[in-house]
């Protein structure tokens, strides 16, 4: 009888302890529950900082009201730990496996604070109730970084093998994502927040000259930080209202898909 209460005390210790692996509440209000985990052997690689993630969300009320959803549609992309989302959607998201599925409460200091977000209909600390997916998940391979004759600053985040390297030149289609911030580290873009790639003719004056230079002979997939002088990017007037006069940019973009002009 002693032995099978011991046994029995040893499983409930066990199961609880399973448990609060996939359950937890941090000191500041974040709320984190696994509902679908992912067995270690079918999980090569944990998300982390540096990582570009694609996610599945839904955002709800805490009446479970829908506020918005992208599953089963084109997943949202972001690179983890660089302020491209919500802070408390940073750590919701840092940890996870492929495929891993999870309930999240974000408590509005976490979330989208004392300014609330107007067009989501979201009011000022409000907590967010979000189910997440990891839908897939990249990690760089960095590689060389140099400066130009133009003072350009140019490094490979992610390199791509030579002879895997679809290479762009003048009269190219480049489908570029980016994310600029200012010298201060001051948000300006993305194409991120769009969910779309920007679109242009290379060395065809359709962006400024710096990102022309920064992105002629990149690989397809290849993805650079760049930091342009404001001599080529919008000079010594900027770009009103976020860019002012003689700054320097910096860009963290990535050549997506690249059309080259023989193909057209």
């Amino acid at each position: 009888m002693r032995v099978i209460l011991l046994c029995l005390l040893v499983a409930v210790s066990c199961y609880a302890e399973e448990e609060q692996k996939l359950q937890w509440k941090d000191e500041d209000g974040l709320e984190i529950k696994i509902i679908r985990p992912i067995k270690a052997e079918k999980c090569p690689i944990k998300s982390q900082d540096g990582d570009v993630l694609d996610q599945w969300y839904k955002l709800t009320d805490k009446e479970g009201k829908e506020i918005g959803s992208n599953f089963n549609k084109k997943p949202y992309t972001f690179t983890l730990g660089k302020g491209q989302v919500i802070p408390g959607m940073e750590r919701a998201m840092t940890g996870m496996c492929k495929g891993e599925k999870r309930k999240v409460v974000i408590p509005g200091s976490l979330g989208f604070g004392s300014k609330g977000r107007e067009r989501d209909s979201i009011k000022d600390d409000q907590t967010l109730y979000y189910t997440v997916q990891l839908v897939d998940l990249f990690r760089a391979v960095p590689g060389e970084k140099w400066t130009t004759e133009e003072g350009i600053v140019i490094e490979q985040t992610h390199k791509i093998d030579e002879d895997k390297c679809k290479k762009s030149k003048s009269g190219d289609t480049i489908h570029q994502q980016y994310v600029l911030h200012l010298e201060d580290g001051t948000f300006v873009d993305s194409s991120f927040s769009r969910n779309a790639p920007f679109i242009f003719k290379l060395n065809n004056n359709e962006v400024i000259k710096g990102m022309d230079i920064a992105m002629t002979g990149m690989c397809e997939g290849e993805r650079r930080q760049v930091v342009i002088p404001s001599d080529y990017g919008y000079g010594d007037n900027g770009r009103s209202p976020a860019i002012p006069g003689k700054a320097r940019l910096y860009f963290d973009i990535t050549l997506e898909k690249l059309i080259q002009r023989d193909e057209l």
